[in-house]
């Protein structure tokens, strides 16, 4: 019980201080100390979810189950570095005169309340309040995007409220949908959309109905995910927002939005074949894998560069989705994970560039293994986990991806070239034809990527750029990172294989 008091009322009680404290360096305390416990409680709730398979708890507003938690897991922990992140971060942002002082608090607080709408979405046993927990993040959200108060931030800010606005009401005619399914079987319209009474009745709702719910769904909260061609929000936002706070979009965020996807998934195959939502998602991640892989080849940005990273690797934790069964699925999972610690060390690399060199054009940043040595191994770092290559854990999970993609069946089809000629595709050519066009498009990525990170890396700093990366606790995250990635290559720990394992199951329908 109370690991879940502390989760919903630690960050709502951090942002109201940090709205009457006026210290940087008491905000920052604050700020940490709640991330801190929040990281205390959830390694708490994670023992009895792995110990009793489920929470329900505050009069059955709260649901936690193996899959909620381990969304959990990963908003606490980008959560905790980004609290370390910004502790030197912010502070040479108002040292600088980018952000005023008094503004300060005002930052904390929508941090906080960012933080707390992510965290009652996933924990919301009600269908309904996850969608207002969601609507929640894209009003903390447009506030901090723009924070710098630039005209460009200002429009990335201003199109990332419509878009988003635009994908949650699509979500919320899924949701009313799913509400009409359910109340025709239980009868009781108080709890409807509530998680644990959907499940023992899924298999009695409406198909028909919940084909049009899951797809208003999809493309609803797709579009919070960054899947094509809900995307052009993406790319702006995260070159605009503060970097920890694109490392928390694209970490955290994505992930939620994802969540949400799969918590309808798991509701919807039990009505319908699972071919149904997985044959959507593999569409919808083939083609943001695809489109996104494109794009890379073009940013001369190196933030939108990472943010078309994040669309490319949303799409391949979709592919995993859609194949389904527990390799695909596990490895969409780990998939999440992964991607959310390397794309928080990108992010703090790109924050610590762009103090140093002042500028986000990848042809203006040379040098940075002489000027920003730690920096340096951190973007490498950071490239290699993006593009799959060991020893770095995204290889593990993109291979679980592809072994499931390889061996996914698809019916045999048969083209009539003529009145004569017919050719039959087998099962077994069409899989292999998708999984070459993906390794085709990774390669693709691949070279886009290391070409533009290579660049920034090796050379000769430009005159004027001060060599040397003098030690700050903005450091400690990037490391801690880095040993994650690599460490969660090598070994997982069995707690966390556990609990993936049964949140696969929670989605999986046999």
């Amino acid at each position: 019980m109370w690991p879940v008091i502390v989760l919903l009322a630690g960050p709502v009680l951090a942002g109201l201080l940090s709205l009457v404290i006026h210290r940087a360096r008491l905000l920052h305390a604050v700020n940490f100390a709640t991330m801190l416990g929040l990281a205390v409680a959830e390694t708490f709730l994670t023992k009895r979810v792995l110990a009793e398979g489920s929470v329900t708890t505050l009069g059955s507003l709260v649901y936690v189950d193996a899959l909620s938690d381990f969304i959990l897991i990963i908003i606490t922990a980008i959560g905790l570095s980004c609290s370390l992140y910004m502790w030197s971060y912010m502070d040479e942002q108002v040292a600088r005169g980018v952000i005023a002082p008094k503004h300060l608090g005002v930052f904390f607080f929508l941090f906080h309340m960012f933080l707390f709408a992510m965290v009652a979405a996933t924990m919301a046993n009600s269908l309904g309040v996850q969608w207002v927990a969601v609507e929640g993040t894209t009003l903390a959200t447009t506030f901090l995007i723009a924070f710098f108060r630039r005209k460009e931030s200002l429009e990335a800010g201003w199109k990332y409220l419509i878009l988003c606005s635009v994908g949650i009401a699509l979500a919320l005619f899924g949701v009313v949908l799913t509400y009409y399914s359910s109340v025709r079987v239980l009868g009781d319209a108080s709890s409807a959309l509530n998680v644990t009474d959907l499940i023992g009745v899924a298999d009695r709702l409406d198909p028909n109905v919940l084909k049009l719910a899951f797809l208003f769904i999809l493309v609803g909260y797709g579009t919070k995910v960054g899947l094509v061609p809900m995307h052009t929000w993406l790319p702006d936002a995260y070159t605009e927002a503060p970097a920890p706070v694109a490392a928390m979009l694209a970490g955290v965020l994505e992930t939620v939005a994802v969540y949400t996807v799969l918590r309808s998934k798991a509701l919807v195959d039990q009505a319908l074949p699972p071919q149904f939502t997985g044959n959507l998602l593999l569409t919808f991640g083939f083609v943001s894998f695809v489109v996104a892989s494109l794009f890379i080849l073009l940013q001369h940005n190196y933030k939108r560069l990472f943010a078309y990273s994040s669309i490319e690797h949303m799409g391949l934790a979709m592919l995993g989705f859609g194949v389904g069964g527990l390799v695909g699925t596990f490895g969409g999972l780990f998939h999440l994970l992964n991607h959310a610690l390397a794309k928080a060390l990108a992010f703090f690399a790109a924050g610590n560039i762009h103090r140093r060199y002042d500028s986000l054009e990848i042809e203006n940043v040379r040098g940075l293994a002489r000027s920003q040595p730690i920096t340096a191994v951190a973007t490498l770092a950071a490239g290699f986990a993006l593009v799959g290559l060991p020893p770095f854990s995204p290889f593990v999970s993109e291979l679980l991806v592809v072994s499931a993609l390889s061996a996914q069946n698809f019916a045999s089809d048969t083209m009539h070239v003529g009145r004569f000629v017919a050719v039959t595709v087998s099962d077994e050519m069409r899989s292999l034809g998708l999984v070459g066009v993906f390794l085709f498009f990774g390669v693709v990525l691949f070279g886009g990527m290391m070409a533009r990170i290579g660049a920034m890396v090796w050379g000769t700093p430009q005159d004027g750029i001060t060599r040397g990366e003098r030690w700050t606790v903005g450091h400690v995250p990037v490391l801690a990172m880095i040993a994650a990635l690599v460490g969660l290559s090598v070994m997982i720990p069995e707690s966390l294989r556990t609990l993936v394992t049964r949140a696969v199951h929670v989605i999986v329908v046999r």
